[in-house]
């Protein structure tokens, strides 16, 4: 597997190391972030080669944080696969009149485009772009606020091109059960061979943390903005999993462990997965979605037990 050298550096989520850990984390992101600044916009490009599939990356981002995205922007261009479009989707309302900053303007002229749409949150990023979807196109989602390492991309592709009705990404928990009760979502366990080598209705894929989504892989009701806002308007990524699973789209991980992300600022001001879990409403989204899609859960539920079985 393709990795860049601070990408091996980097401990896996969850692993403390006390003092000497925090000391190693901030020197590598300090580095990469000097490193990132140091490219010539002028050395960005989108992919100008002939491809089967194009690959249209998307992200979205808020007021706060529209001068740093173009850190995470930058890392997107150098890709070493290529994107052949960049969308940053931002909400009209945050947005009108607004004047962006040069380092906006900059990316601009190489190739990014920027749209506007309703406030869904982290949902702005796909939920009208699906709808536009190619068949000869994949979607692949980033959050704003992370440096994404060179190969990132390529390891999606390359899993994807093996199981072609998946989707696949880079960091995914695995939802457990007791029983046929479900544990608490949102705290599932990020280290796991499920999903590795067969695909799965088990990964909670991380939309933010590279996600890959082919033609046709999600629910008919995915990009229903009123149903979004009924049922999973601050929780997108459990919402993406049920609107996968209930369509029989299965999902592929990279990595067996999540391993820390380098981030494009020094701390996160929003951090609404976080702000999910703590406010209990991923279990609240996740019983709901159960009650809404049961075709879905019946799914996972399935794999489950015929997991426990083997």
């Amino acid at each position: 597997m393709k990795m860049e050298l601070s990408e091996r550096m980097m401990l896996p989520e969850r692993v403390r190391i006390p003092v000497l850990g925090g000391i190693w984390y901030r020197y590598l992101c300090k580095r990469k972030r000097e490193q990132i600044r140091n490219i010539p916009i002028q050395s960005l490009s989108l992919n100008r080669e002939k491809r089967e599939t194009k690959l249209v990356f998307t992200l979205t981002s808020f007021p706060d944080r529209i001068d740093s995205v173009q850190y995470t922007l930058r890392t997107l261009f150098m890709q070493s696969m290529k994107p052949d479009r960049i969308i940053l989707w931002l909400a009209k309302d945050e947005f009108e009149n607004f004047e962006f900053p040069e380092s906006i303007q900059e990316l601009q002229k190489v190739g990014l485009e920027i749209r506007y749409c309703d406030n869904l949150f982290g949902h702005k990023r796909y939920y009208k772009l699906v709808e536009e979807q190619k068949s000869d196109e994949c979607i692949v989602m980033f959050d704003d606020d992370i440096l994404f390492p060179k190969y990132m991309v390529e390891r999606l592709y390359d899993v994807w091109k093996e199981h072609r009705n998946c989707i696949v990404c880079d960091r995914g928990q695995l939802l457990t059960f007791d029983g046929e009760k479900v544990l608490n979502p949102g705290r599932w366990t990020t280290n796991s061979k499920i999903g590795l080598k067969k695909p799965s209705f088990r990964i909670l894929a991380s939309p933010g943390g590279g996600c890959l989504i082919p033609p046709n892989a999600l629910y008919a009701d995915a990009c229903n903005p009123e149903l979004i806002q009924k049922y999973a308007i601050k929780t997108g990524d459990i919402w993406l999993m049920f609107m996968a699973v209930q369509n029989n789209t299965p999902i592929m991980r990279t990595y067996q462990y999540h391993r820390t992300f380098i981030l494009s600022e020094e701390q996160q001001t929003v951090q609404l997965g976080r702000e999910a879990i703590y406010q209990g409403r991923y279990m609240k989204t996740f019983e709901e979605l159960v009650k809404a899609y049961p075709h879905a859960y019946e799914n996972m539920l399935w794999e489950a037990e015929n997991a426990a079985e083997k």
